[in-house]
């Protein structure tokens, strides 16, 4: 993730300096063209839902007490265990337990818009974001060739932002742009999968899965085939940077960053006993589609 933006923040940065080299020497800088653009593009956005640290690290306890092999409480069971723990449990045990941590959601999508010129220097956009979940958010741990813990999560969204902006423009061909917005999303994230205590127990005679780490964590009732799903529509603000410059005749190649800040809390229906018994019947989770969307595309002039 770091590398990806380290090279888009690059580029960006190269483009900007092109921009100005380019308008040092052409006639006509900080004009309107007066035209409009039609807008496709693909966008990436790294840790949809912020939802990395529970996969990562963090994990989610349930409301289940946790016992080690003697019956002394120990803690909380977790209803999600995070990769981390779970590689801790290959680790001390010799591959014995193996462990395909998935990590965090990276989204990736479409943005279509239109957008024009008015006045001096000022443009509106108005456009349509779909994202979806395209790596990242699937941790499987198995023991025996059983899979007792396998997770997926999942997220997708759409988004209809509007922007009034400033367009600085460098001769006819490039301009660097700014503009704050408001916007409308219709979003969803789910998590499904199993994560099976009960089963384990039985593999291991009840002692090794109560005593070791992580292993310790799986829920007891298990959640089997549990599926819930969080969903929400609102409105938020955001804002927008980018650039772009002429390589046809009336054809365009941009590249932006798009900051989004909305949020709202969902209610999700769990459908497994152990889903109910260690989150809630019905659980209570934000759905967001805040970020940074790293875009790259082509705009037509009409």
């Amino acid at each position: 993730m770091i590398k990806v933006v380290k090279i888009f923040s690059a580029l960006l940065l190269l483009s900007w300096v092109g921009l100005f080299a380019q308008g040092s020497s052409d006639e006509g800088m900080f004009k309107n063209t007066g035209k409009a653009r039609l807008i496709f593009g693909f966008h990436l956005l790294f840790d949809p839902n912020a939802l990395g640290g529970t996969v990562i690290k963090d994990g989610l306890e349930a409301g289940n007490a946790k016992f080690d092999a003697q019956g002394n409480y120990v803690g909380q069971q977790q209803v999600f265990i995070p990769d981390n723990k779970l590689m801790v449990l290959q680790h001390v045990t010799g591959g014995a337990f193996h462990v395909k941590p998935g990590g965090a959601m990276t989204g990736g999508g479409l943005k279509l818009g239109y957008e024009s010129d008015f006045k001096d220097n000022l443009f509106y956009r108005v456009a349509l974001n779909l994202t979806t979940k395209i790596a990242g958010g699937h941790t499987v741990a198995s023991f025996g060739g059983y899979n007792w813990y396998d997770v997926y999560w999942n997220f997708r969204s759409l988004v209809i932002p509007a922007y009034l902006g400033i367009k600085l423009n460098f001769g006819k061909t490039s301009a660097f742009y700014v503009a704050p917005g408001l916007h409308y999303f219709n979003a969803m994230w789910q998590v499904k999968g199993t994560n099976d205590g009960e089963a384990l127990d039985a593999m291991t005679g009840g002692t090794l899965s109560r005593s070791l780490p992580a292993a310790s964590d799986a829920l007891r009732p298990a959640a089997i085939r549990e599926d819930t799903k969080f969903s929400a529509t609102g409105l938020g603000l955001g804002y927008l940077v980018g650039a772009h410059t002429k390589i046809t005749e009336k054809g365009f190649l941009f590249i932006e960053v798009e900051t989004l800040i909305s949020m709202k809390q969902a209610t999700g229906a769990t459908k497994s006993n152990g889903g109910q018994r260690g989150l809630s019947p019905y659980p209570v989770y934000p759905v967001s589609v805040a970020g940074n969307y790293y875009t790259i595309g082509y705009k037509h002039e009409l």
